[in-house]
This record gives C-alpha cells, structure tokens and sequence, in this order.
C-alpha cells in the first residue's frame, strides 16, 4: 500500500510518518535522522538534550543549547537531506524562548509544542519559514489555540491530537483515565472542528494522532 505524502504549509514529508519526541536522550539525532531518512518526519525532543555534555551540571542552559544544535546538525547528516526535521519543545521547559530560536538558528523544520499552551510560538517564529504544530487533547482545545493564533496572524500548520493513550503531559484526570476515549473518537471530533476553521481561514491544517500509527484519512 502506497502511503499518502504528508503536507504541512508549503513543506511536503514523502510519509505520513512523524515519529515521537522523547526526552532526555531517547529522540535525538540518531532516532530522529533515521527517520528522516526514510522520508518521515525525525522529531528532537530538547528535554534535558544535553544530559551528557560534561558541564550539564554546571551549566544546564548552555550545555542543552550546545547539544541541540549539535543534534539537529547531526541528524541533517545522518538524514542525506532527506524527510524533514523537527523538534518537540515543552511549554513548561526552562529557556523555551532560547531553544525555539537555536532550532530556528540551526534550520528545523518543524516546532511541535505541548505540555500546556504554547501561545508565543507566533510570535517567536515570525518571519521565518519554520512550521509550528500545537498539541492539543480535545475539539476545544484546537478551537483555542487556532483562536489564539489567529490573533497573531499565524493559523497553525499542523494539529497534533494526544489522548490518554499516548504517553504525553497533557494533564488527564484520573477519571479521564479510567473512562478513557480512544484517539479515534477524539481525534474525529478534531478534524470535525478543524474543517471550520480551514473553511473560515482557507487553509488547510493537517491533524496527527499521537499514539498510533494513524493518518487521517481526509488529509490523503
């Protein structure tokens, strides 16, 4: 089965493939290079990237700008150019601006950013070619961050869906948790919501579902 290319603004992945950032050493350039490789999307995640750096201790913010840079050049390497790159940044994460501007410094791709509400990312990428991708948990979730945007004239490239199954920091309760609904029934409600939007802003948003091996299938 041919796979359908995946569109994200005016950038194409040759798969419908974004592969996971993990932190603190597991999604990195060797994990995310590999997949761009292959014609995915390789994903770096910046928590806590730079944990081996010799001076990690001594010099936290330093020595995970330094290891960030160092990893998006190596997985372009390892890559040949190929697939696209991107990296997977936490609100929460101390220094967000820093790293959001070293990745566009270093030439990402693509910024996905969860773990709470990543409002300034607008305004952080503006005037560059950087695509950014919110994770949201619900309908209304990408109805306030497509809002929120809109204000800054930035309408999201790409919509990333999390739910319980995946393993994220998206906060769910533990009632949440124990009556858990599957990506798919969340997800639908997303696309559904979506639509009006890219009806309203005549663009089209791309929506990922994290946790699965699943690409919507109006988007192909």
């Amino acid at each position: 089965m041919k796979l359908p290319e995946l569109k994200i603004g005016d950038i194409t992945s040759k798969l419908p493939i974004i592969q996971g950032g993990m932190g603190v050493g597991v999604s990195r350039s060797r994990l995310a290079g590999a997949v761009a490789l292959e014609g995915g999307v390789g994903v770096i995640s910046t928590a806590q990237i730079g944990f081996d750096e010799p001076d990690f201790e001594t010099n936290t913010k330093e020595a995970n700008l330094r290891s960030l840079e160092k990893h998006i050049k190596e997985a372009r390497r390892i890559s040949k150019n190929n697939g696209l790159l991107g990296i997977n940044i936490m609100t929460v994460t101390n220094f967000y601006r820093e790293n959001v501007k070293k990745a566009i410094d270093c030439g990402i791709d693509l910024i996905i950013s969860g773990a709470g509400l990543p409002k300034e990312l607008p305004k952080l990428v503006e005037g560059t070619k950087v695509k950014i991708a919110p994770i949201i948990s619900s309908a209304r979730g990408a109805a306030l961050m497509i809002k929120l945007w809109a204000k800054q004239n930035h309408i999201p490239d790409m919509i990333v869906v999390e739910g319980p199954e995946a393993g994220g920091h998206l906060g769910f309760s533990e009632e949440e948790l124990k009556n858990k609904r599957s990506i798919f029934d969340i997800g639908k409600e997303v696309v559904d919501k979506v639509k009006e939007f890219e009806e309203e802003f005549k663009k089209k948003i791309p929506v990922i579902f994290a946790g699965r091996y699943f690409y919507w299938k109006r988007y192909s």
